[in-house]
């Protein structure tokens, strides 16, 4: 992955902020800035959207039933994004999901894209998505664990007790690691 960092991601929003201003300047960020704060959730028919001909994300079924499971537990948190004639710019993954577990309203927001803005955002949203800490996701089980949660964490994440177990075992705690002498190559 390109410019793979382990950076909180205030550093990564303030180290990409400073890059757009050099090269766009404020102006442009502003205005940029301007247009999404217009941008307006609504509910529409979940039979009256469809996908795209062109969505290159792909799922497998564990992705699929994790993102099931999230909107079972959590609600549907995030918007589809949607063009004039209903058709997917990002969230069909999201939408197959509420398909699945039988909605019949689901929360979008409709964009005014050519056709090659819509490509474009597609990629751009599927690539956006971010990366994975480890260190930080074990982090959270353990604090998980100690609010006496992690059997509900393991449900809902689809984390068998081998995972768990090899996922809290195999990863010492920061603090234990303390007193640790590393090489200059960590």
């Amino acid at each position: 992955m390109q410019g793979e960092h382990n950076t909180t991601p205030e550093q990564t929003q303030q180290a990409v902020m400073s890059k757009r201003l050099e090269r766009k300047g404020r102006v442009a960020i502003e205005k940029t800035g301007e247009l999404l704060e217009r941008l307006q959730v609504e509910y529409q028919p979940i039979d009256s959207i469809q996908p795209n001909e062109y969505n290159p994300n792909r799922q497998d079924e564990h992705t699929m039933e994790l993102l099931i499971n999230s909107i079972t537990d959590h609600g549907f948190t995030q918007p589809i994004i949607i063009n004039a004639e209903n058709v997917i710019v990002d969230g069909e993954h999201r939408w197959r999901a509420a398909q699945a577990l039988g909605m019949a309203e689901i929360p979008i927001v409709k964009v005014d894209m050519s056709d090659e803005q819509m490509r474009i955002a597609t990629i751009s949203h599927n690539r956006a998505r971010g990366s994975h800490d480890i260190e930080l996701e074990v982090q959270v089980l353990r604090d998980l664990e100690s609010l006496g949660a992690l059997v509900w964490a393991q449900d809902s994440l689809m984390i068998s007790d081998d995972e768990i177990q090899k996922l809290l075992e195999d990863i010492p705690a920061p603090e234990s690691l303390a007193d640790e002498d590393f090489s200059t190559a960590w």
